[in-house]
Order: structure tokens, then C-alpha cells, then sequence
């Protein structure tokens, strides 16, 4: 069974598609899916089926590529390729539900940009999507994708606009949104950013996109890695290339109530939850690390860029982003790095054992109850950020074997 809006696959009772929000209710039937026919999109964030009860993460999500082909002849031919990725997980921090909504309002309908109060929302729609479009190369893309975010600023104040021009320029991210943020937590966000990309120059260039995101508080992730999104197709017989973004997402429920926000950091770094002494814009550095194990695995894959993918590339795409899913290759780094670690303490303490050191995130699990190695990696990352030298040996080991796959 196919939701008949956007072809994710629906469980028997379910009533509402966990991607679009499309209401399916008892009439789901299988379906060919393509690509709208419009030139604008608009879709709701897909992750409406976390389960925040225990902190675990999705299932691993099928990711559909689509594309339609016309060929030319006596008869018109129209064709559908689908493309289904099976196995990438966008990589979601989330709190230890620590915090008192109990006096907040949220609004639960069915509708494009769920969210609490509306001074907790953006304007931005990091989700738009084009086809049929002129795309050549890199240049036609990182363009497009500027314009899309360019479109959005109109009513954004000058001070925001300024630290959205800096940081693009600063650190080569295509498109930055931050419209409704403070203009001094702004400053902040820009500040972690720079300590980052100054010790990890190399990392400039590949981050599309850094956004607030609308999003329902029944997900309480606080922000988000999007490796992948497909973002536009091509006008060509083929649809390729595609463009393919790749944007780390702030939670407006979070990022616009730092209330909120600090009290679940504060809350969740004392417990363990996550490492000693989160801050209010640490997270984003969480999402920095899996985005520099997402560029340790390109260089495994020995890619140099992800932005276009064409005929030429599918097949190695397919199997970066299956291997990221999969979390193989973080699994490898981590064992690796623990091995390191064994031979220079005779350490009694297992890699599981050794893992949780860091915090509980470091050993998040998925619905089904495996493992997200890659969010030890980030987690590591985010407490050598936080505690330097002072931060958990198994960070630092991690982190240091993180350092030797992105140079290599």
C-alpha cells in the first residue's frame, strides 16, 4: 500500500501519511508515482512517525528518487523510473522530554507547517522543489538553490540578513535562512560555526543549506542532518541531473524559544542525556559531526561532490547513502578507534560499554532496536567541541580517527 500523494508506504492503520500528510484513510491503494508537475512544491517535513517515548529514532526511510522520461517517436512513450534508496536515516538530535509543555499550545491539525505558537514559526519552506528545469551545471544549481532562498528574505530584518551573508560567505554555505531567529542567538550559532570550520577548513563548500524548519512538537527533535533532498530535475528526456541538497535543520519549536531550548540542553547534559555542559547552539555542532562523518565516507567513496547526480554517478550515490543508513562505515570508525583505544589501556570495558561513556545519546537506537553508530560519532564530535581536552577518552579517540578519514 502507496500513499497516492507522494508513494510513501503506509501501514494498514494508518490514517495520515508519516512523509506529506496526506490523508489516506481506508482508500489506500498501490500507485505509480512522478514527480508534480508544478513548478513549486510544498510538502511537510517527513518524520511525522518518531517515536520520543523512549528517544529512539525512525525506522531507516526509503528515500524515493523519481523521474519521468519522454521519447519521441511515432507515439509518444512516457515512463517513470523510480529509484528507491532503502536505508538512509536524516540524522535527528533529539531531547529527554525533561521539559514542562504542559502550559504551551500546540496545534495539532493535519496541515503544511505544524507548529506551536505562531511567534514560534518561520516563514521559510525548506522543502520546495522544481522540475523541468535548466540545469547544466554545478553553477545552475547552486543558483537555483540561491534564488529559492533569496525568494524568501523579503521580510527578514536587516540584522539577520547580515549574519546570513556572513556565514555564507565565511564558510561557502549555499543558502543560509535564519529569518525569525535573535539577532544575538544568531551571532551565537555563527560563532560555534567558526570555531568548527577554522580547526576543519577542508569541510567548506559541501553544506547546501542551513535553515529553520517548521516542525510539531510531538517530534521534539531539536535539529536535524538532511544529507539528501532532492531538490530539482532536470528539462532533459531523462530528468538528469538532479539536484540534491544537503541542509542541517533547526527546529523552530526549539530555535525560536530558547527557553525551551536551553531548558532542554540544561536538562539533558546533567543527566547524561547528552555530554557535560551542552549549550544553546550546541547542537548544531551534534549535526556538524555527522555532517563531517557523511564527508569521511565521501572520501571513502572517493567522491568530491553530491550536488548533481546523473547517470554517470547513481551507482556510487546508491551506495554512499546505503552505507550511511546502514551505518557500516561509522561502525568501522568507531571500532576502529576503540581498538586504538584497547591497545593503549588494555581496557576491560566492551565497545558498547566504552560507546556509552560519552552519553546515552552515543548509544541512540532506531524503532527497531539496532544501533545508529553514526550517532556515537556525533556525539563524540560534540564533546570534544564542548570539553576539549576534558572530554570522554572515547571522544577523543573517536574524534581523532574522524580527523584521519576526512584528511585521508
Amino acid at each position: 500500500m502507496f500513499c497516492n500523494k507522494c508513494g510513501k508506504a503506509i501501514e494498514p492503520d494508518e490514517k495520515y501519511c508519516s512523509r506529506c500528510g496526506n490523508y489516506v484513510g481506508n482508500n489506500l491503494q498501490n500507485t505509480n508515482i512522478s514527480l508534480p508537475k508544478n513548478d513549486l512544491q510544498e510538502k511537510t517535513l517527513s518524520n511525522n512517525n518518531l517515536n520520543t517515548s523512549n528517544i529512539k529514532k525512525l525506522n531507516n526511510k526509503k528515500l524515493i528518487f523519481l523521474g519521468m522520461g519522454i521519447g519521441l517517436g511515432i507515439t509518444a512513450l512516457i515512463f517513470i523510473c523510480v529509484i528507491t534508496i532503502t536505508t538512509l536515516n536524516n540524522k535527528y538530535y533529539f531531547n529527554d522530554k525533561s521539559y514542562d509543555d504542559s502550559n504551551e499550545t500546540i496545534n495539532t491539525s493535519n496541515k503544511d507547517s505544524i507548529t506551536k505558537k505562531g511567534k514560534y514559526s518561520t516563514a521559510i519552506i525548506y522543502d520546495n522543489t522544481y522540475t523541468e528545469v535548466e540545469i547544466d551545471n554545478n553553477k545552475d544549481a547552486y543558483d537555483l538553490i540561491v534564488k529559492d532562498s533569496v525568494s524568501q528574505k523579503n521580510n527578514c530584518p536587516k540584522e539577520i540578513r547580515a549574519i546570513e551573508d556572513d556565514i555564507i560567505n565565511k564558510y561557502n554555505i549555499t543558502a543560509v535562512n535564519l529569518c525569525e531567529m535573535d539577532v544575538a542567538f544568531a551571532k551565537e550559532l555563527e560563532n560555534a560555526l567558526a570555531k568548527i570550520y577554522n580547526e576543519y577548513p577542508s569541510i567548506r563548500g559541501y553544506i547546501t543549506n542551513l535553515t529553520l524548519v517548521n516542525a510539531s512538537l510531538s517530534n521534539d527533535y531539536i535539529a536535524a542532518f538532511m544529507p539528501v533532498f532532492n531538490f530539482a530535475t532536470a528539462d532533459t528526456s531523462s530528468t538528469y541531473p538532479w539536484v540534491i541538497k544537503t541542509q542541517i535543520l533547526l527546529n523552530t519549536s526549539y530555535f525560536l524559544n530558547q527557553e525551551r531550548l536551553e531548558a532542554s540542553v540544561t536538562s539533558g547534559s546533567s543527566t547524561g542525556h547528552f555530554p557535560l555542559n551542552a549549550t544553546i547552539y550546541s547542537p548544531i555542532v551534534h549535526e556538524l559531526g555527522h555532517y563531517l562523518s557523511f564527508l569521511a565516507m565521501m572520501n571513502n567513496y572517493d567522491i568530491n561532490s553530491i550536488l548533481l547526480v546523473d547517470n554517470n554517478n547513481i551507482n556510487t550515490f546508491y551506495k554512499l547513502y546505503d552505507d550511511f543508513g546502514k551505518g557500516n562505515y561509522s561502525y568501522k570508525m568507531i571500532e576502529e578507534a576503540y581498538n586504538q583505544y584497547k591497545n593503549d589501556t588494555n581496557t576491560t570495558l566492551s565497545l558498547d560499554e566504552w560507546r556509552g561513556t560519552i552519553s546515552d545519546y552515543a548509544l541512540a537506537k532506531d524503532n527497531s532496536g539496532n544501533y545508529i553508530y553514526d550517532e556515537t560519532i556525533a556525539e563524540a564530535f560534540h564533546d570534544v567541541y564542548l570539553n576539549e581536552n576534558n572530554a570522554k577518552d572515547a571522544s577523543k579517540y573517536i574524534v581523532n580517527v574522524l580527523k584521519q578519514k576526512l584528511e585521508g
